[in-house]
């Protein structure tokens, strides 16, 4: 379950693997020539896309290894289901805000004084909207804003989560991590149509528990003003 909600923010996070995987739903399988033909992509960024989702199981090579020309590749099943799962969760409306728009402000000034540079970016969820306040505009032209959406929607997943803690005998996770190529994913659940994703840098040295700490002291004055 969790194994394929991380393969599903595996491929979000990269448009070239995000486009490889939509090439491969939509025509079976593919050579990395004709993907690359047909998705207006360089060959070189598909043909890195291909092995590094083959590495995570996500795809697989059709022809034997040993064969050099016409190397075909498909979703493996644990692929598809990954790539479902990110299909499915791209509807919501996402919008890029200052701090003073955010819909809890203060929980982002805390966040910034607390963490600094290792704070990439913050994100308030709620059914079919998003917020997301960026620290620096060097994280922010990292991604497209069709990337970030689908990043976003891939980890706010209100059913997956009720089913962990319905199955949990402790009650689940206070909170999930997971960690991308070059960042840390937090997330909280604050109400039952709030979510918060915190993103900090890959090598976030603070101990995580420290983070929550700190989202948890500010919360009920973030509710306050998001309603």
């Amino acid at each position: 379950m969790t194994e394929t909600w991380d393969s599903a923010g595996y491929i979000a996070s990269s448009r070239y693997r995000l486009a490889v995987c939509e090439y491969l739903v939509q025509n079976g399988s593919g050579l990395p020539s004709r993907i690359a033909t047909e998705t207006g992509l360089a060959q070189p960024h598909v043909s890195r896309a291909l092995s590094e989702l083959r590495d995570r199981d996500i795809v697989e090579l059709l022809v034997p290894e040993s064969q050099q020309k016409g190397r075909l590749y498909g979703l493996t099943d644990h692929g598809e289901l990954a790539y479902e799962r990110v299909a499915s969760e791209r509807e919501a409306e996402l919008t890029i805000v200052e701090k003073d728009e955010f819909p809890a402000p203060g929980l982002v000034e805390t966040l910034s004084t607390k963490y600094g540079d290792q704070l990439r970016a913050v994100v308030w969820c709620e059914p079919g909207q998003s917020w997301v306040n960026f620290v620096s505009t060097t994280v922010s032209d990292s991604y497209d804003a069709e990337t970030l959406k689908t990043i976003v929607s891939t980890f706010v997943d209100d059913e997956e989560f009720d089913t962990v803690l319905a199955e949990s005998p402790t009650g689940g996770p206070e909170f999930v991590a997971f960690g991308l190529e070059d960042a840390l994913v937090v997330r909280l659940q604050l109400s039952e149509e709030a979510t918060l994703l915190v993103s900090v840098d890959a090598g976030f040295d603070t101990k995580l528990h420290h983070l929550i700490q700190t989202c948890h002291s500010v919360m009920p004055v973030a509710a306050l003003e998001s309603n």
